[in-house]
């Protein structure tokens, strides 16, 4: 079913803004069944019948049939919801309770403006910073002599961050070993290995470049020992899925724009990508997107679409010369991937074909880990709630590495398992099939 995004509706708002405001259809078809309440992790923590995803969208029907005022509560309930859309999987019809939350946070916006300081903050963030590739790689760097100076160490050692808040000592805990970006490093133009199966665009992502910078090389890597030619563009920006996330639908619509005719410039048969963040803003550009640019440009780049493990498992995996990576994985699937974009069997397929490799199935594996984007540090007690079921989980399969393809979910199960004690290492699964792939 095709969604719809609009800068103004003709359609039922009530007590909404016309600007960004939920089509009344969307919050129309729940039938308040219930299939929900037990994928929701807002509503299995606190039994909360508005923190459900029946509850928010009887929210926004209330506030559109002009029963209840856009209130703190509703605003509330737009940012606690995960927007894991794990409830969307399991809806029989078919609501998005979590993109109905994704655009009451735009109203929220509108109904409670943030103070100068905090108005001002938001907006370097989201319309100057990550608009910006060269901005965000220099924003970085103080962070990068942080660790390469033995200041990192130090701050940890004395545990000094334990005195603020807790998503400052998460914030902290959560970074990884960072790398020279990876945007500059990487040849705009890699050529296929063996006989050319075809030419993919490859959409490097923020959090890819700067934090993992050595997953997507080992991507492109990948790439091009299967077959495939790889351009990758350096002017690619943000895919806007923050600006999704923090109810900024304006920018993600200027730097969707951008993007899509960045890449359809190119002559590439696909556009790939190795953050199921990403990969779900990218494929929602033709939704995001409607009356803004022309459809048939929209349905071509949505076509062409594809997460790495959905494309390498639709072309076939060449499986000779694979060296054989001898260990033992169990498989946490990113909510952007599992329930946005419906890609689930495919990252098992791939892991089952790589030599050597083991697969155990984790219990709950479609379950949330908590990240969320910016909800595991806004809701930093809660989060650790989810991410605590989520790690008994992979302790009791007794495997040696808990396998994930989203950045984001990278970032929050290994500071989990650093700070649980556990040995269990968090790779990408790029990273695990980069092994096994020849230089």
């Amino acid at each position: 079913m095709a969604r719809r995004y609009r800068v103004s509706s003709p359609e039922k708002l009530g007590n909404f803004t016309p600007q960004d405001a939920p089509l009344y259809a969307d919050v129309l078809q729940c039938m308040r069944c219930g299939f929900c309440l037990p994928t929701c992790p807002t509503y299995v923590l606190t039994g909360r019948e508005r923190s459900s995803p029946r509850g928010r969208v009887a929210l926004a029907r209330a506030v559109a049939d002009e029963k209840l005022e856009f209130t703190a509560a509703v605003k509330e309930e737009a940012f606690f919801c995960l927007d894991c859309r794990a409830c969307t999987t399991a809806c029989p019809s078919g609501v998005r309770a979590g993109e109905v939350m994704e655009i009451c946070r735009s109203q929220a916006h509108a109904f409670y403006p943030l103070g100068k300081v905090g108005k001002g903050f938001r907006e370097f963030i989201l319309q100057k910073m990550l608009p910006s590739p060269a901005l965000l790689e220099t924003s970085m760097l103080p962070t990068r002599l942080y660790q390469r100076l033995g200041i990192q160490w130090l701050v940890r050692h004395l545990k000094v961050l334990k005195l603020g808040p807790d998503w400052m000592a998460k914030a902290e805990g959560m970074l990884p070993n960072l790398e020279k970006p990876l945007r500059l490093q990487l040849p705009e133009r890699i050529p296929a290995k063996g006989e050319q199966r075809g030419r993919v665009g490859f959409f490097l992502g923020c959090v890819m470049t700067l934090m993992y910078p050595g997953v997507s090389r080992n991507t492109v890597k990948v790439l091009a020992h299967q077959g495939f030619e790889v351009f990758t563009p350096r002017q690619t920006k943000c895919c806007g899925a923050p600006h999704l996330s923090e109810g900024d639908r304006e920018t993600a619509r200027q730097l969707a724009l951008f993007n899509l005719d960045l890449f359809l410039e190119q002559d590439v048969d696909w556009i790939v990508t190795d953050c199921a963040g990403c990969g779900a803003a990218l494929k929602e550009y033709e939704e995001l997107l409607e009356g803004a640019a022309e459809h048939e440009k929209l349905a071509r780049f949505r076509a062409k679409i594809r997460d790495i493990s959905e494309f390498l498992i639709e072309v076939g995996l060449r499986t000779e010369g694979l060296r054989e990576v001898k260990t033992s994985v169990t498989y946490h699937e990113p909510c952007h991937l599992c329930h946005a974009q419906g890609v689930s069997a495919q990252p098992r397929q791939l892991l089952r074909q790589i030599p050597g490799v083991e697969l155990r199935e984790l219990k709950e594996a479609s379950w949330c880990c908590g990240s969320a984007a910016t909800w595991g540090l806004k809701y930093s007690r809660e989060s650790q709630q989810v991410l605590d079921r989520k790690l008994a989980n992979v302790r009791d399969t007794g495997a040696d590495l808990l396998v994930t393809a989203n950045p984001g979910c990278q970032l929050q199960l290994a500071w989990g398992m650093r700070e649980a004690g556990s040995s269990q290492e968090v790779v990408h699964l790029m990273d695990l099939l980069g092994r096994a792939t020849p230089d």
